[in-house]
Parts: structure tokens; C-alpha cells; sequence
């Protein structure tokens, strides 16, 4: 966990607001890896969100020829 921080600059983190790389725009992370701490619940929910919301994005940018 913690090992790609999420976040707005690229100077600061590895990975942007949709879980993409921001020096490699065709890979997204959508492990715990941009999650900064654990919490004391199983984050198995979460994974899966994170991963819903890559998915849609690369989906989405990939129809407007964007990836």
C-alpha cells in the first residue's frame, strides 16, 4: 500500500484522480498501491470501486480516441 500515491500534481504522486500513470497515460494501477494507509476494514470494496472507476475512464477515453 502507499507505493503509487493518487493525486492532482505529478511532482507529488505517481497516479492521477482516475488511478492513471501520470509519465504513462495507457496504465492504470487499480490495486492499493495509491491507497496512502490501511484502514481496519478488508478493502476488498474499495479495490473494486477503484478498479469501476479506471475501467470507465479508459473506456470512455478510448471511444474518443484518447488513449
Amino acid at each position: 500500500m502507499g507505493t503509487a500515491r493518487m493525486g492532482r500534481d505529478p511532482k507529488t504522486s505517481v497516479l492521477n484522480g482516475n488511478n492513471q500513470v501520470w509519465d504513462a497515460l495507457n496504465v492504470f494501477v487499480t490495486d492499493g498501491a495509491c491507497m496512502t494507509s490501511a484502514s481496519c476494514v478488508n478493502p476488498s470494496l474499495t479495490y473494486m470501486a477503484l478498479t469501476a472507476r479506471a475501467a470507465y475512464f479508459a473506456v470512455e477515453a478510448l471511444k474518443n480516441g484518447e488513449l
